[in-house]
């Protein structure tokens, strides 16, 4: 009893704390993955696109598992009846811009709703609420540079665009494709974006063989000496995740959790561990016994595993249980946000995967050392167990 109480406490301990930093790690990710709209990102410099070439070559990076390209601009002329003068288009194809805004949890969407643009018909779009209500169902004008205008109708409408992260202007998507080929004005992308473990030495090594600086305007002043033009911007969720984490603050907390959660279950395994030792001479004149009956050293160890290890499940399981229910019964309170480097909602979720994890390995400690110890006893000598005047 006294053991499987101590294991109990151990993992109850181990997974609450493993479930924590389970949490700050997915929620740094996310917060990244919104700061740069997606895994690895990659943006033209003004009045600059992004070449054939990058796009061609980035998408079969190692790590890569989707890749899409893209076009946006922040000031394109709205109608009158929108209620507003300005609004950020985006067009993109549908699918990949699908599996992006899915992967990063902004802007999801059906790539369906963009499907089935007729030549000469309106192009379907996705638009924000506040353009959805003003525009209705009718056909509307865009203007996009150079002057192009064609006529979109509303399909759907989205809560935000992984390509702003922080955009405030209406939002309007368009499908690339044939759209693409009645508007000229974006032939060519100017943003490319993935998702996957993408390797931001790689990514910029070849942002920097593909992609050139924009050449300045004709008649513009040459740069003062020692300010370059300004290039491409590449961002990765990776390096964006890294950054939180170095924080000083940020860094500090969750060393200083870690060492808590480490010592707390530490305390609990060291209970195991001398309830174990306690136990230990008794269980060594048990197996001395046995071996004067026949029972041979490894049927001895095997002996004592079946007695330890179902206790051992059982404590680990229970163990499973609190832990999972102290998450749920505490997490709403729990804030990771100092934790985190960055603002998150409150509220901690719990998760299966770390707490099984922290009970597997408590479990298998403690199975090995009572393996380990059943070992040294069963050597030792069985007239020494076995002494005479033994009160044991």
């Amino acid at each position: 009893m006294p053991v499987r109480a101590a294991l109990l406490l151990a993992v109850t301990t181990a997974g609450f704390g493993a479930t924590v930093l389970d949490a700050v790690d997915h929620s740094r990710l996310r917060v990244a993955r919104l700061a740069v709209g997606g895994d690895a990102a990659v943006a033209a410099p003004v009045r600059g696109t992004l070449p054939e070439a990058f796009t061609r070559a980035a998408a079969g990076l190692p790590g890569v598992r989707t890749a899409t390209a893209l076009w946006t601009d922040d000031d394109i002329a709205l109608p009158a009846a929108a209620g507003r003068d300005r609004a950020t288009v985006v067009v993109a194809d549908p699918a990949g811009y699908a599996e992006l805004a899915r992967t990063v949890g902004r802007g999801r969407f059906d790539p369906a709703l963009l499907a089935g643009a007729e030549p000469g018909a309106p192009v379907p779009a996705l638009v924000s609420a506040d353009l959805a209500g003003s525009l209705g169902p009718a056909a509307f004008p865009l203007r996009l540079a150079g002057g192009t205008e064609f006529l979109a109708t509303v399909a759907g409408v989205v809560d935000g665009t992984p390509a702003r992260p922080n955009a405030t202007k209406a939002l309007i998507v368009l499908p690339a494709g044939p759209t693409a080929l009645r508007v000229p004005a974006v032939g060519r992308p100017n943003r490319w974006y993935a998702t996957g473990s993408v390797e931001d030495d790689r990514l910029r090594a070849l942002v920097r063989d593909t992609v050139a600086p924009p050449e300045p305007p004709a008649g513009a002043r040459p740069a003062p000496a020692g300010r370059a033009q300004a290039g491409p911007t590449v961002l990765t969720s990776a390096a964006m995740t890294a950054k939180l984490g170095a924080d000083p603050l940020q860094h500090s907390a969750g060393r200083l959790f870690q060492a808590s959660v480490a010592g707390a279950a530490g305390l609990a395994l060291l209970a195991v561990l001398l309830t174990l030792v306690r136990a230990a001479p008794e269980r060594g004149a048990l197996l001395a016994r046995l071996r004067t009956m026949g029972l041979r050293p490894r049927q001895g160890l095997a002996l004592i595993l079946a007695e330890t290890l179902p206790q051992t499940l059982v404590a680990s399981a229970g163990g499973m249980l609190l832990a999972l229910a102290a998450v749920a019964l505490l997490g709403p309170a729990v804030d990771l946000t100092s934790l985190v480097g960055a603002a998150v909602p409150a509220g901690l979720r719990p998760a299966a995967l770390p707490v099984l994890t922290q009970a597997l390995g408590l479990a298998a400690l403690v199975s090995a050392f009572v393996l380990a110890e059943a070992a040294v006893s069963g050597r030792r000598q069985i007239t020494t167990e076995l002494r005479a005047g033994d009160s044991r």
